[in-house]
């Protein structure tokens, strides 16, 4: 799938999403979509999360190899999550 990703649109999903209610509005759509699930089975399921990893795309953020480095360096950055 070509999402055709210019700055315009990386530019208008950060805009999107840069507010408190667009925080919350993304973080809803990740974990609605499955975007952290790794046992999806189903076409339909497989299909959504896909569509979410095409949001976090359209926003820059994963670009595949090219930036790497800055995204395990902010994947560090997360604080440990004791349970």
């Amino acid at each position: 799938m070509d999402l055709n990703i210019t700055p315009a649109t990386i530019t208008t999903y950060r805009t999107c999403f840069s507010t408190d209610a667009g925080r919350r509005a993304l973080g809803d759509i990740l974990i609605s979509a499955g975007y952290f699930d790794h046992d999806l089975t189903s076409e339909g399921e497989i299909a959504v999360q896909n569509f979410a990893r095409a949001i976090v795309k359209k926003m820059g953020v994963c670009r595949g190899p090219d930036n790497i480095g800055l995204y395990v360096n902010k994947l560090l950055e997360l604080p440990i999550e004791e349970r």
